[in-house]
C-alpha cells in the first residue's frame, strides 16, 4: 500500500526508531548503488559486495 496512516501502529514501532531504521537502510542502499556503478565500470573489484549487501539487507527487512 502506498499510503497507510496506521503503518507505525501496525509495525509496533515508534516514529524515531522507524526513522532511524529506514534512514540507515536508505543510506546502505545508496552506497550499494554507487558500489554497483563502480563494479559496472571496473568489474574486477567489488565482485560480491552488492549481492552480499542485498542479502544482508533482505535478512534484516524480511520480517519488517
Amino acid at each position: 500500500m502506498f499510503f497507510d496512516i496506521h503503518h507505525l501502529k501496525n509495525s509496533k514501532i515508534g516514529f524515531l526508531s522507524h526513522s532511524i531504521r529506514v534512514l540507515r537502510l536508505s543510506v546502505i542502499l545508496i552506497i550499494l548503488g554507487l558500489v554497483g556503478i563502480i563494479h559496472a565500470i571496473l568489474p574486477f573489484i567489488f565482485t560480491k559486495t552488492v549481492s552480499n549487501g542485498i542479502k544482508k539487507l533482505y535478512a534484516q527487512v524480511k520480517d519488517f
